[in-house]
């Protein structure tokens, strides 16, 4: 090996050993004991908060804290509530009055059942006893009698079978409504982001190309962050870094945070996670960017969630077991 070669390879073997420059970071601040507010699912895009509850005011589990527009799903309910009962109330008008006509079919049967046991009585009666004329009309009158127990059942029959189906008719179509409303109901429950913790409203921002913070009447995208119910203090660091920039972060370095709603100020912080694939974000261009969580050494200021933070990863030695998702 040359004397020039020789030294063409040390040069690269300081260079790749040569600390990298310091990495910078955006990030967020955010609650660690949150509920993440996320605006509900819709066929439209964007969708217009309706009701939000108003920024720093505190919640108790099970309030809703955001709904936005059901469209015709609220109105339609009270209409189907309505339709319901007055269905209920026309199947028990129609139904007792085809009881009261298969009562009536039953009475006539048992009328038509007395008249037959007459004649059969009469028919009875041997030829010799009574005259020729008698006679025929006794048999006459038991096969009329007969005949019109046959049509009495089968009038009994058709009233009975009436009561029934109208029953089951009323109760399709009862049900049938039921599902409707419970369909509309279900739309409007789906509508609303309802707090499964105590804890105070914090608002978000948008995003996407609207920009701005989230208030009620605000346009935001289904799925999107619009806020947090914070149960309490403690707050971390999210940031995002460019693939690029990967190579020189580690789980357990040591970063330098700055705020900008609190200029001047700098907090000591530590890399906890590093998530194991990078994401595409739209709103920030064509690149993807990793994932960190950064934790608090100290947490000595007031923070609030959604802070903007200017994270510094000064070159370190790449020491701890990276933690990745």
């Amino acid at each position: 090996m040359t004397r020039s070669s020789k030294t063409l390879w040390v040069a690269l073997a300081l260079a790749a050993t040569a600390p990298a420059h310091a990495v910078v970071l955006t990030g967020e601040v955010r609650a660690v004991d949150a509920q993440q507010i996320l605006t509900p699912q819709s066929n439209s895009s964007p969708v217009v908060i309706r009701y939000y509850v108003p920024e720093g005011e505190r919640v108790k589990k099970g309030d809703v804290v955001l709904r936005i527009d059901p469209g015709q799903s609220a109105s339609r309910i009270p209409d189907l509530e309505a339709q319901i009962e007055q269905g209920q109330a026309k199947d028990a008008k129609e139904v007792a009055e085809l009881q009261v006509k298969a009562l009536e079919a039953e009475m006539a049967l048992v009328d038509a059942e007395a008249e037959l046991a007459t004649a059969k009585l009469d028919a009875t009666i041997p030829r010799d006893l009574i005259s020729g004329l008698d006679y025929d009309r006794h048999q006459g009158e038991l096969d009329r009698t007969t005949r019109e127990v046959a049509l009495q059942r089968k009038e009994l029959d058709a009233a009975r079978t009436a009561v029934q189906r109208r029953v089951e008719d009323g109760r399709l179509q009862i049900e049938k409504l039921v599902l409707q409303r419970d369909y509309h109901a279900s739309l409007v429950r789906t509508s609303e982001v309802v707090a499964d913790r105590d804890g105070i409203v914090v608002h978000g921002f948008n995003n996407n190309w609207i920009g701005g913070r989230i208030d009620e009447g605000s346009s935001t995208m289904p799925g999107s962050k619009a806020g947090e119910v914070v149960s309490s203090g403690r707050m971390n660091v999210r940031a995002w870094a460019l693939e690029p920039d990967r190579r020189g972060l580690v789980v357990g370095q040591s970063v330098e945070l700055t705020f900008d709603a609190l200029p001047g100020r700098k907090v000591p912080g530590r890399i906890a996670f590093i998530s194991g694939a990078p994401d595409r974000r739209p709103e920030w261009g064509e690149g993807r960017y990793f994932t960190l969580d950064i934790t608090l050494d100290a947490q000595t200021l007031s923070l609030m969630p959604g802070m903007s933070v200017r994270v510094i990863a000064r070159p370190a030695a790449a020491t701890g077991k990276e933690t990745t998702r």
